[in-house]
């Protein structure tokens, strides 16, 4: 029993040895010799599950001294020449199938190296569920001092075609796709990429990212690329404006910038550099931006290294206020409005006070008003009511977060004593619109000052006093008559 566990010992120690060489060489295939080659593909984004794929496109007959096309391979994809540098590697991407496979990986950090490799040129593919890469290969020879040819190890920078741009709305619970904001809060939107690669011959070594608000304007941007936060300066990324035919415009040195412009991150030449340094880095992009429209807003994001323009949309929640005479009636919709009535509307948090609004309009009979921001607010130019007036009947309050909200009759109409208005909650979703149906009590009549009532007082009190005078003079005369 003891040499058993021993044994078992032994064997756990192995594993755990077998286990840890595997990690560490997980992005190496093949077994390096002499007398073959190795290619490294770099710059595929860390972290990402890829499929790298070598296949074996133009081969060396050493008894022929010449090259010869490998299965799959027409002579219109490979110019032979004393050496096979006219290769069109896209013509590879639809007949990938068909040609020879000499090795294939799954790899996650970013890299990865072939080994045993002989002579000749060799397509590679590379792609994942997130980011597709150029077609690229390379071949794996050079000529030495005696000019015989030999094995050379070869390395390729992968070049994204197309990388997955994603934007996400980040709400104080995490991130969230949908969420119902007010008018004049500030929303954070991460917009996250991934630095691009080059071709050794690229001449266009340029990267942006452009954020495009929608009834919101940019008030801070901060970047990201990998763990390094970076600084807005000549040798790293600034910031400029988009001209109408998407070109950039004028710098933009400080923010918030205009209602609605859009605002670029141009990374310099400098920092891109040469020898794809960032390459498959992943790029976050932080925006804040104040809404600015009391319904809806829109931000959009997009890089001259993409064909993906995600956008994120969210709504802004508002109370609709329908004011009625006495006879209303919830199953009718022939029910009659009220003009004129007055109201207040407060969240229903304790100490909250009532919200600021702005008139906007007054359209098809119905009044338009939307929460005033902080910078409206201190603008002394532009009125602000906390009393919003159904002109016609019907007022509409806009630019409100989720939440519950206490509506207060301030004033009614001529006619007409105020009610109490049950609180009001709009939902956090796609339909973020509350409704409240209020109906008036009418006042009872009175009599007016100096009417028919006095009169009436008057002329029975002159009776009286002429009954009484005349009943005087008879009593005298009788008492005259004695």
């Amino acid at each position: 029993m003891k040499k058993m566990r021993k044994i078992f010992a032994v064997l756990l120690t192995l594993a755990m040895v077998l286990g840890m060489s595997m990690t560490s060489f997980a992005a190496e295939f093949g077994t390096k010799t002499a007398d073959t080659a190795s290619l490294t593909v770099n710059g595929l984004v860390p972290g990402e599950a890829t499929e790298v794929s070598v296949y074996k496109v133009v081969g060396w007959d050493a008894a022929k001294s010449s090259w010869k096309l490998e299965t799959g391979v027409a002579s219109t994809d490979v110019i032979l020449s004393d050496k096979p540098v006219t290769i069109n590697w896209q013509n590879f991407v639809d007949k990938r199938t068909s040609l020879t496979r000499v090795a294939t990986a799954n790899v996650t950090d970013g890299t990865v190296t072939f080994h045993g490799l002989e002579i000749g040129a060799y397509y590679v593919y590379a792609g994942s569920e997130k980011t597709s890469y150029n077609p690229m290969g390379e071949a794996v020879y050079e000529y030495g001092s005696d000019g015989l040819m030999k094995p050379a190890d070869k390395t390729i920078n992968a070049k994204g075609s197309t990388y997955t741009l994603t934007k996400a709305f980040k709400g104080e619970n995490g991130t969230a796709t949908y969420q119902v904001v007010e008018r004049g809060e500030v929303v954070p939107f991460t917009i996250t990429a991934v630095f691009p690669s080059y071709d050794k011959e690229a001449t266009d070594r340029t990267f942006q990212i452009t954020d495009e608000p929608t009834g919101m304007k940019v008030t801070e941007v901060t970047v990201k690329v990998g763990e390094t936060p970076l600084e807005a300066g000549e040798n790293t990324y600034s910031l400029v404006s988009v001209n109408a035919d998407g070109t950039d415009g004028a710098p933009i040195t400080a923010l918030p910038a205009a209602e609605g412009q859009k605002v670029r991150v141009r990374f310099a030449p400098s920092y891109i550099g040469t020898e794809n340094t960032h390459a498959g880095q992943t790029v976050t992009v932080e925006v804040k931006a104040q809404i600015t429209n009391a319904a809806t807003f829109a931000n959009k994001a997009s890089s001259n290294k993409g064909k993906d323009v995600p956008e994120v949309t969210g709504k802004l929640g508002s109370i609709t206020i329908n004011k009625y005479d006495e006879n209303y009636d919830a199953h009718k919709t022939n029910n009659n409005l009220l003009a004129g009535a007055e109201f207040s509307i407060t969240p229903a948090n304790e100490g909250a006070t009532a919200i600021k609004f702005v008139h906007v309009e007054e359209k098809d009979g119905v009044s338009i008003y939307q929460k005033a921001t902080a910078e409206e607010i201190a603008d002394t130019n532009i009125t602000k009511v906390t009393n919003i007036v159904a002109k016609d009947g019907v007022v509409v309050a806009k630019g409100l977060d989720d939440g519950e909200y206490k509506i207060v009759e301030t004033k009614a109409p001529a006619g007409y004593s105020v009610v109490e208005v049950p609180n009001v909650t709009i939902e956090n979703g796609e339909n973020p619109v509350a409704t409240a149906n209020v109906s008036d009590t009418k006042l009872h009549s009175l009599p007016h000052t100096g009417g028919i009532g006095t009169t009436i007082f008057t002329i029975a009190g002159c009776v009286i006093m002429i009954a009484a005078a005349g009943l005087f003079f008879a009593s005298r005369k009788k008492s005259d008559n004695k």
